[in-house]
């Protein structure tokens, strides 16, 4: 492990309740939701609508219970559409992905997370958030009609996160002067039921962990980004981290590093992916203190290419399980060893 040699201390900036005041971003990390997500009233020379179609969103959840993860999401690139349900079961390697790929207006992603949802619908699959984030509950619904290569799902899911439930990582981060990055993280204990053909999993709340996030980013051409999270309850007391490595100018003041502990979400300084093996092998990420110095090694590979030779998309998102260890500002030695999760490693020229 690296030696520490003086853990960063990044604090919370004050809440804010837009996005965007007076054509101005609010920019700054942010430990309470933002009511009003409005990005695209930033001045900017050019037209509203065609900075809407260059807004990626999405709404995505990861459910573990330590031997099963989940990852669920909405996604709108405004020209296409993804509505998918990827459940991995680590010891056995075994993984169901239930994905599609549909024209944007098929889907729908949430504005804001208070009675809100986002929804997606395709060839007889059904996702539904339901946001009732400042009220404690985050509630998810998916199924899927049995096919010719697929089991038929259902998932039942609520999320618990009341203030004193689970903390937030909010962001509004500069890609340039005229665009950012939102994103809403929260950790939060999970009740959930999963039926996968005849099999029944149970995720216990005192033993399972949902992330979400809410997220929509006026993303450079071409978007891409290194990510891992990962979570464990098995401790009895919930512990998740998110690990980035982006587009964002000043990472060093500007990141969405974090971890969670209960419902304190802790700031963590930039970090860097490296993959000497490639991305089927373990990943290291650390950063230049020793704060952070993680390993992800994938055991599940769930790929995405689209286009000739990978030209439009190439992106790799395996699951697998984490080593390592964390240390907080105050010097707590936070170990992930053992720790459920996924990576990605993406590239998207549209």
């Amino acid at each position: 492990m690296s030696r520490i040699v003086e853990p960063t201390r990044l604090p919370f900036d004050p809440p804010i309740s837009r996005l965007v005041t007076d054509g101005k971003h609010n920019l700054g990390t942010f430990s309470r939701p933002v009511e009003h997500l409005n990005q695209l009233d930033a001045e900017s020379s050019i037209p509203r609508a065609i900075r809407n179609l260059q807004l990626k969103e999405w709404q995505a959840f990861q459910i573990t219970n330590g031997e099963w993860f989940l990852c669920g999401a909405v996604y709108s690139a405004k020209l296409l559409g993804l509505v998918q349900l990827i459940a991995t079961h680590l010891p056995s390697g075994r993984i169901f992905r239930w994905l599609h790929r549909v024209p944007a207006w098929k889907v729908s992603v949430a504005q804001g997370l208070s009675g809100t949802t986002s929804t997606g619908e395709a060839a007889g699959f059904s996702l539904n958030i339901v946001n009732e984030v400042p009220s404690g509950s985050l509630r998810v619904s998916a199924s899927h009609a049995a096919t010719d290569s697929l089991p038929a799902l259902e998932l039942t899911a609520r999320g618990y996160c009341g203030p004193s439930e689970a903390g937030h990582l909010v962001i509004s981060h500069p890609f340039t002067e005229n665009t950012t990055l939102y994103s809403n993280k929260c950790a939060m204990a999970v009740q959930a039921t999963m039926k996968i053909g005849e099999e029944v999993v149970e995720f216990s709340r005192d033993q399972s962990v949902l992330i979400m996030d809410d997220h929509k980013g006026q993303y450079p051409a071409p978007m891409k980004y290194d990510w891992v999270t990962g979570a464990s309850s098995s401790s009895g007391k919930l512990i998740a981290f998110n690990l980035t490595s982006n587009q964002i100018q000043f990472p060093e003041l500007y990141n969405e590093n974090a971890v969670w502990l209960g419902n304190e979400v802790h700031r963590l300084p930039s970090v860097k992916f490296t993959r000497p093996g490639g991305v089927r092998e373990p990943w290291r990420i650390a950063d230049l203190r020793g704060q952070v110095d993680v390993t992800f090694t994938p055991l599940v590979s769930s790929d995405i290419h689209l286009g000739p030779k990978r030209f439009l998309a190439e992106y790799y998102g395996p699951y697998g399980r984490f080593e390592g260890n964390i240390t907080l500002a105050g010097g707590e030695v936070v170990s992930v060893d053992g720790f459920a999760g996924m990576g990605e490693q993406k590239f998207i020229r549209f």
